[in-house]
């Protein structure tokens, strides 16, 4: 159904922040500022959160609670209403700090990550859905295999969405977690998209969904089948219905079939929880991952919901359990397959990325960062750059995740409204430091606002019936905008949206400093100026972006210490957007790699950016 456009556009705007902020889905999460403090690191045995092996007790969401009934009043007719009170956390002990994983993917330290909805991408065979046989035929528009070429996106890296067996056009509630879905093929030819996308130099990551299976997985059937399946421990149940509501205020515990029980499902009826506290659970989710990684040859996962694996009652998500958990999790997956990356989600302040560094997943989304560059690009202000420094300082280089907004969240077209925008937001996260991820049809301005189907709309490839998706008729109508903003149209432009994601992610692949630099902002004489230098030891490179609706003259920029040694530097233009290539300018480093009034342009027009090469 389509979104009513009757509404004022104060009130649209108003909508489509909010559905940015939340972006609630299948599994989304709700997000909130960023903020930066130190935790210490903790450990916690393993018995304080598995059960014996041998245990066929039914395990509630606390191993202790103290149910209490409220009583009525004198003459109400309202029944008691049954409330749990969470027993009292394992003791955890503080531990040694834990030393550095690894980041053993090579591949992702000049890596640029694209995200798809196979649904979504193209269809092969006429039947209105996408299919892996549809996205191998495109995967030259991804990256042809030529890395001088800049006619492919040139992505290294694949984030398959869901694409196992389930009931759901999402694909989030998994019924078989070693069957491809059917409508997107077979097993078969999931292997024949990784022999292809090796062959072009792409590595594929797939969502790996722990935290919660489809109510009709056959598990949870036998499960609810009767309190003494041996399957009843695998899923969270409790014989009353505890009371309380998920981290959002949305109903998390469900009815059982049997009439007399309630389960634990955080994101939906539809999703019950797995209960991780069981050694059966993750023994089999070790068999779920050896298959992926040793059948199926993925080079990696992204991790749904990954801070809300294990609960202790009422606290729901970034448990010292789920810390533990995961920290066995790559000490598995690495032994099956030491090269293996993967990132998890883990939406909400950057504080809460503190306790899954530096020994559990490789990486994580940050989504406060990703928040800023939209905020920044829409409101014409540079604050992106101090958030971007607090990450580079906090965080393990290329150990996070950027983007600008992904499957969950409003489409960031239709946030920003306006393609010279866009290109802005589209420069500052591919020439910041971090893993970037961009979002299937971004690269050419989709839209797409909630809810979750019409974010997830067919890609447009071009202006024909259908948009080139499907010779059928496509599982969710197209944007109408269809006919205007499509791959084909933008192809031949050198200044369209799609050329420049092109032209960035080709920059980043060969310029290390972008993709592997320190990042250090400059001080800028125009409020709306982001200006930044990217080093290594090889090679220095200047990014300055306008991100106002005005032209900038006299520019001076500064800095108390860089790390370019002591000298004279000439800048050149690399890239430059919405804006003739600069004269090369002289720039002056002084002691510490000072910089004071360095004046790089004459004039920089209302949203451009001017990308410098920096040499002594």
């Amino acid at each position: 159904m389509k979104r009513s456009r009757s509404s004022s556009r104060a009130a649209k705007t108003w909508l489509i922040w909010l559905s940015l902020l939340v972006g609630l889905s299948a599994c989304g999460e709700s997000a909130t500022p960023l903020t930066v403090s130190p935790a210490p690191p903790v450990t916690i045995p393993s018995t304080a959160f598995a059960p014996p092996a041998t245990s066929t007790t039914t395990v509630a969401p606390s191993s202790t609670a103290v149910v209490t009934l409220a009583a009525t009043a004198a003459g109400q007719s309202t029944p008691p209403v049954a409330t749990v009170e969470p027993a009292v956390a394992p003791t955890i002990t503080t531990g040694p700090t834990p030393a550095p994983a690894p980041l053993t993917a090579s591949w992702v330290k000049d890596g640029v990550c694209y995200e798809v909805f196979v649904r979504s991408f193209f269809d092969s065979n006429g039947d209105g859905k996408g299919d892996l046989n549809g996205l191998i035929a495109k995967l030259d528009y991804l990256n042809d295999g030529n890395p001088a070429s800049t006619k492919s996106l040139g992505v290294n890296c694949l984030w398959l969405m869901p694409v196992t067996a389930s009931p759901s056009y999402h694909g989030y509630d998994t019924t078989d977690y070693f069957k491809i879905n059917p409508d997107y093929g077979t097993n078969e030819d999931f292997k024949r998209l990784m022999q292809e996308a090796h062959k072009r130099g792409i590595y594929v990551i797939t969502d790996l969904v722990l935290n919660h299976t489809s109510n009709q997985y056959d598990w949870f059937k036998q499960a609810t089948s009767s309190p003494q399946s041996s399957y009843r421990d695998w899923y969270i149940f409790n014989p009353i219905n505890p009371g309380y509501r998920g981290p959002w205020g949305d109903q998390a515990w469900w009815p059982a079939s049997d009439g007399a029980n309630f389960y634990y499902g955080l994101f939906g009826k539809d999703l019950p929880d797995l209960n991780f506290r069981n050694p059966a659970v993750t023994k089999q989710m070790d068999e779920v991952t050896r298959y992926w990684l040793q059948e199926m040859g993925v080079d990696g996962f992204r991790l749904d919901a990954a801070k809300h694996l294990i609960e202790d009652g009422r606290n729901q998500q970034n448990t010292p359990e789920t810390h533990a958990w995961l920290r066995d999790f790559r000490k598995f997956y690495s032994s099956i397959k030491p090269t293996a990356f993967t990132i998890g989600e883990i939406n909400g302040p950057a504080t809460e990325l503190n306790g899954y560094y530096p020994d559990q997943l490789d990486a994580y989304f940050e989504f406060s960062l990703a928040q800023s560059f939209v905020k920044s690009a829409s409101n014409g202000q540079a604050s992106f750059v101090g958030l971007v420094k607090d990450a580079d300082s906090h965080w393990p280089l290329q150990r996070y995740g950027t983007f600008l907004t992904n499957h969950d969240q409003t489409r960031v077209m239709s946030v920003l409204e306006d393609p010279a925008k866009m290109k802005m937001a589209a420069t500052a996260y591919l020439t910041s430091p971090g893993l970037p991820f961009v979002y299937y049809g971004e690269e050419i301005g989709m839209r797409g606002a909630k809810p979750d189907p019409q974010i997830r709309t067919p890609m447009q490839w071009s202006g024909a019936n259908q948009g080139g998706f499907t010779t059928g008729t496509a599982w969710e109508a197209l944007q109408p905008e269809t006919a205007q903003v499509n791959v084909q149209e933008q192809e031949s432009d050198p200044n369209s949206l799609l050329n420049l994601y092109r032209n960035l992610i080709h920059l980043r692949r060969v310029h290390p400093a972008l993709a592997q630099g320190s990042f250090t902002p400059l001080t800028s004489s125009a409020f709306g100026v982001a200006a930044y230098l990217r080093h290594t030891d090889r090679e220095d490179v200047l990014v300055v972006i306008n991100m106002t609706n005005t032209a900038v003259t006299d520019l001076k920029l500064s800095a108390d210490q860089t790390d370019l040694v002591e000298g004279r530097y000439t800048s050149n233009g690399l890239l430059t957007i919405n804006m003739a290539t600069p004269t090369p300018v002289v720039v002056q480093a002084g002691k510490a790699g000072a910089i004071s009034d360095f004046a790089p342009l004459a004039n920089l027009p209302a949203h451009s950016a001017t990308i410098f090469s920096v040499k002594k």
